[in-house]
Order: structure tokens, then sequence, then C-alpha cells
């Protein structure tokens, strides 16, 4: 058996069954908590949507994520650290080898995060939403995995051992960056479904705000809500005409314009010329 089957054996145990939440995840309040998500056939799960951050291990398997208007393959050994907000369209697959799909799912309530985020401050700019487990994330994952499922644990213990996985996602400069800004919060909601028709009655309910107090905050920090839209589905278009290669019409329809045209338009607008060049 590979060194890195060997180090994937070891959470197993945590993915024997599955164990689904009966509530939907965007709705987690309390404690953190530990699903196993196991499946031995191919299946879709739409608008997945995450209130808290999360992690999810996949241990055997790959799952296939379509969000930011991209579409991407993550294998077995991978941990994806999901923000709060993040939202999408998820697809497990099962192992052709051994016919499953295994993966474990771990959230932290806020003042958790917090707490990891006071030692190893989040560093700013773009976010990568995999890691490759490494055997810190590894011991930490199943200890606190452990922890989890053993009932006659007294919740400090449990807190302590969840708390350490958050510290190794901070070692590695992996916990994502809370906005500081009301123009941050509306990129962050963008960025996950630039293909959303996104207008200021529905953004400022997911912000918990008003229309009106909304575009008063966008002002006072010297933007405006269609600059902040535009900037944010530009930016994941670029990142999908450099890194996926899709066509500007496949960019165009992804990131919530009706035609390349429209996108040009646009794109020229944010960047100042034609092709994009600053």
């Amino acid at each position: 058996m590979s060194e890195s089957h060997l180090i994937l054996d070891r959470l197993h145990r945590l993915v024997a069954e599955d164990r689904r939440p009966q509530a939907p995840l965007s709705a987690r309040r309390g404690a953190s908590s530990l699903f196993s998500f196991v499946t031995h056939s191919r299946e879709r799960i739409a608008g997945a949507a995450f209130s808290r951050l999360s992690i999810v291990v996949i241990v055997e398997g790959s799952k296939e994520l379509l969000s930011m208007g991209r579409q991407q393959r993550f294998a077995a050994g991978t941990m994806l650290v999901l923000p709060p907000g993040w939202s999408g369209d998820v697809v497990n697959d099962p192992d052709p080898a051994t016919g499953a799909y295994r993966a474990i799912f771990i959230d932290f309530p806020d003042a958790l995060v917090r707490r990891a985020e006071a030692a190893f401050p989040p560093p700013r700019g773009p976010f990568r939403l995999d890691l490759a487990l490494d055997a810190a994330s590894i011991d930490a994952i199943h200890h606190a995995g452990d922890g989890l499922m053993d009932a006659c644990l007294p919740a400090p213990l449990v807190e302590h051992r969840v708390l350490e996985i958050l510290m190794v996602l901070g070692m590695r400069g992996a916990l994502p960056a809370r906005a500081e800004t009301t123009a941050e919060a509306v990129s962050a909601l963008v960025r996950w479904q630039p293909d959303r028709a996104w207008t200021a009655d529905r953004i400022a309910a997911e912000l918990g705000t008003s229309n009106a107090t909304l575009r008063r905050r966008l002002g006072l920090e010297g933007t405006s809500l269609r600059a902040v839209i535009a900037a944010e589905r530009i930016a994941r278009a670029e990142t999908m005409l450099t890194e996926d290669g899709l066509s500007l019409r496949e960019v165009a329809l992804a990131t919530g314009y009706r035609s390349p045209r429209r996108f040009a338009e646009r794109r020229r607008a944010v960047h100042g010329s034609a092709d994009g060049v600053v």
C-alpha cells in the first residue's frame, strides 16, 4: 500500500457509513459537527450552501464542484476549505476500483474560527479551496473526528480538538480572509454564483440590510454596486479564460452576461482596453 493510501486509511473509521445531516447545512448553528457522506453510485447535490467555514475531506473517490462559474474535480487525499457563504453544485463519484465515494464534513462555529484567526491572521488576496492532506492535517482531523463521535467526551475537550484543525489551516495560510468592507461582502456573494441575476434587493437581503443602506455604504467606500459586481464577474472570467481555456461565449454565459458582445463591453470598461490588458 502506498504512503498516501496508508495516510488516508487512518480516516476510514470516520466514514464507515453514511451519516448525513438531517437539516440543510446552510442552517447550521451551535457546536461543530462531523458528517460522513458515503455513496456507491454517482450523485449530484444541487444548490449546496454553507453558512459557516467548513472542510470536506475526500477519503475515497472524487468530487466535482460547480461554483464560481467553474467546474473543478478533486481526488481522494484532498481537503476542501469552504468559506462561509460558499454555494454551488456538487457531484460525488465513487472510486472505479472500490465502487465507493467517502468524505468527511466538519463545520466550525464562528467564535472558534476567530480564535484561530487571532493566532494566524488570514492572508489577503486570492484564496484557494483545495489543500493536499499532510501528516499534521490528518492527525488533527483524526483526533477531532474521534472526539466529535464520542458522546462521552466533555464539550470543552471536543472543542479543543476541533480548534486543532483550524490551527493547522492557519499554519498553512489556508484560513479564508473575512470581508472587512461592504464591497468585499458583495464580492464574496457574487464570487460563488457569478451567473446569478444579482439585484440590489437580492444582495441586500443576503447581507441582512436594506437596498438604501447597501448603496449608501458602498458610496462611502467610493464605489457602486454595479462596479463591484462587474469587477468580481470579470475577475472570475479572467480565471476561466487563462486557467480553464474556455471560449469567450462560454465565459460570458458563465459569468452572467447575455452575449460575448456584452461581456466584451463590460470587460473593456473594467480593464480599460478591449483585450483586457490594463
